[in-house]
């Protein structure tokens, strides 16, 4: 199994409010992007907390459980950083408005599970093409829902920075959990809107074609997406994984 993680704060921002984290657990990979949201200071916070907190509930609760629930422990996992950013945004009025977007996943033996709460993305790359997994909980997604504006209209929409559900922001968030069969030769990305906003689908389903392991992909995605003047953080993990195991 083959991954690695990148983050840049990119040309345009005085920090970097994205934080990532993976790891190797049991005979497969955990991963977990965020992008903080409340002033530059706050938003590293919450993200920070956000993604600590998701990876050790994570791992705890999939190296002790049989496999058979992966995706239930990824929203769980979800809940309880919602619990972690939201108890402090409550704790005093410069907290207000702090919150996070979330992509967790977790690829082991046959099946890949995501989570994902925000407009931080999880997509499959394979040779037939790219298939973004997770849904955007945003403004510019429902639009596109409700047949208003196309997906490339939203790229440059004035609502394309809001989003409708954050981790930290609410008592509760509801999480969406997807679960898809890993392909021979599959490669899955997870990353923040800032590489998204940079880099087309098809820019990085060429990248992720073109580069034989995960820490050579993710340099050339961070590059290609700051060279593209993106306007934002940019956070990438890559799992290249081996089909049936690590």
């Amino acid at each position: 199994m083959n991954f690695y993680g990148l983050s840049d704060k990119g040309r345009y921002r005085a920090e970097n409010q994205d934080s990532f984290d993976m790891g190797a657990v049991r005979d497969g990979v955990l991963a977990v992007v965020c992008d903080g949201m409340g002033g530059e200071v706050h938003g590293l916070l919450a993200s920070d907390l956000a993604a600590g907190r998701f990876f050790a509930f994570a791992r705890a609760a999939l190296e002790a459980s049989d496999g058979e629930d992966s995706g239930d422990i990824l929203c769980q996992a979800v809940d309880a950083a919602n619990r972690k950013v939201y108890r402090l945004a409550m704790q005093a009025e410069e907290y207000d408005g702090m919150g996070t977007t979330l992509v967790g996943g977790y690829c082991q033996g046959d099946t890949a599970f995501f989570v994902n709460v925000g407009d931080s993305r999880a997509y499959r790359i394979a040779k037939d093409g790219i298939v973004q997994i997770t849904k955007d909980h945003s403004v510019v997604q429902e639009m596109i829902d409700r047949g208003e504006i196309t997906r490339a209209q939203s790229r440059h929409h004035p609502s394309r920075k809001y989003i409708t559900r954050a981790v930290g922001s609410d008592r509760f968030v509801k999480s969406d959990v997807f679960s898809v069969p890993i392909r021979e030769g599959d490669r899955f990305l997870l990353c923040s809107d800032g590489l998204t906003k940079a880099l087309e689908d098809a820019e990085l389903h060429r990248v992720l074609l073109a580069e034989d392991d995960a820490e050579s992909a993710c340099q050339v995605l961070i590059r290609e997406a700051i060279e593209n003047d993106a306007r934002d953080n940019v956070t990438a993990i890559v799992i290249y994984p081996k089909k049936g195991g690590a």
